[in-house]
């Protein structure tokens, strides 16, 4: 660009249509930064305003933008001629976009093309981005299959400064499946703090119906107290039917529970004994006024979930007097008498549910 309007001056010049400003030259420059907050990723425009007498020469300015100590990120050369332009004259300075992670200083100068000192400067900080690290946990979600595994998805996002207005809309994607067709919720989250947020969606409109699958999109609006608006990028979200829950069942021999727990004696004193036999693979129990619990701990993948739990045991002439259980990882055997009772477990064996596609 700078080549481009050297040669311009040349060739004005070498026509007589351009003389060499003179000393007396009134031509002012003032120069509009952004004013306000101003958030990455920002890409200007300054406004710049040039005036001058009707009789001053033609020139040629150059606008620069750069960080104070630093060499030029972006400039442009503006012939300004009074004989074919009216004073005030505006021209517009963009650059490409500016994205920081702390607030850093830019300055916008203005100077002769052909050389001398800086006419006119202004200087503007730019801010972080308002709203960042946008996500959606997890995507794709499946709120139209009733089977409790994974139902709603967490838009996680995080403000750079207070705001007065923060709005959450979900887009559905438009005919080429792309941000962003029709708005189907828009919820108002009203004044937060700067930092991390989160929001969920469960799947549904803004009047509650279930949305259909398909493809979505999530956008954050958010107004600081400068009364600076920023919309965020979009976020893709996936909500289907196609995961529904099937069943398998895992076993165990007796002998491989993890651990014993929670003894405790009745009013009149006993004691619990539990053991391994590895001849049998069993895992032997008895109980004389008193019980206690045996765990048997299971090796789940994620998505997977203890649906019941039994054991095939041997009660012995005192017969197995029990309480059966689970937790989300382990099952449980507690063995309680009075005033003796005998398990001899043989198999620990659960029924668990998983995700699967269809």
């Amino acid at each position: 660009m700078r080549k481009t309007a050297s040669f311009l001056v040349v060739a004005l010049l070498g026509a007589g249509l351009l003389t060499a400003p003179s000393a007396l030259a009134s031509f002012g420059v003032l120069v509009e930064p952004p004013t306000g907050s101003v958030y990455s990723p920002h890409a200007g425009p300054a406004a710049v305003t040039f005036t001058f007498a009707p009789d001053d020469g033609a020139s040629v300015f150059t606008v620069r933008i750069r960080r104070p100590g630093h060499s030029a990120i972006k400039e442009k050369d503006y012939l300004v001629d009074p004989a074919t332009q009216t004073s005030p004259h505006d021209v517009s300075f963009s650059w490409p976009e500016l994205s920081v992670t702390s607030p850093t200083d830019y300055v916008i100068d203005v100077r002769r093309q052909d050389g001398g000192p800086v006419i006119t400067s202004e200087t503007f900080t730019l801010l972080p981005k308002l709203v960042s690290g946008l996500s959606a946990t997890p995507s794709p979600f499946y709120p139209l299959v009733q089977d409790g595994y994974r139902d709603r998805t967490k838009i996680g996002f995080s403000l750079a400064a207070d705001t007065v207005e923060t709005v959450v809309r979900v887009f559905k994607d438009d005919a080429y499946g792309r941000c962003c067709g029709t708005v189907i919720r828009t919820e108002d989250l009203g004044t937060l703090v700067s930092g991390g947020h989160r929001w969920t969606w469960d799947g549904t409109r803004g009047d509650g119906s279930s949305a259909p699958k398909g493809r979505y999109f999530v956008r954050i609006e958010a107004t600081d107290a400068d009364a600076a608006s920023v919309v965020s990028n979009a976020q893709k979200v996936l909500l289907t039917t196609e995961m529904v829950r099937k069943t398998a069942t895992k076993t165990k021999n007796g002998s491989a529970y993890e651990r014993v727990a929670d003894k405790r004696q009745t009013a009149i004193g006993g004691d619990c004994y539990v053991g391994r036999n590895e001849a049998t693979l069993e895992a032997n129990i008895l109980c004389a006024n008193a019980e206690i619990s045996v765990y048997w701990k299971w090796a789940l993948k994620s998505g997977q979930r203890i649906e019941s739990v039994s054991f095939v045991i041997d009660g012995g002439i005192y017969g197995c007097h029990r309480k059966v259980s689970h937790t989300l990882t382990r099952s449980i055997l507690r063995v309680h008498s009075p005033p003796t009772s005998t398990c001899n477990v043989s198999i620990a064996k659960l029924q668990y549910s998983y995700p699967a596609q269809i």
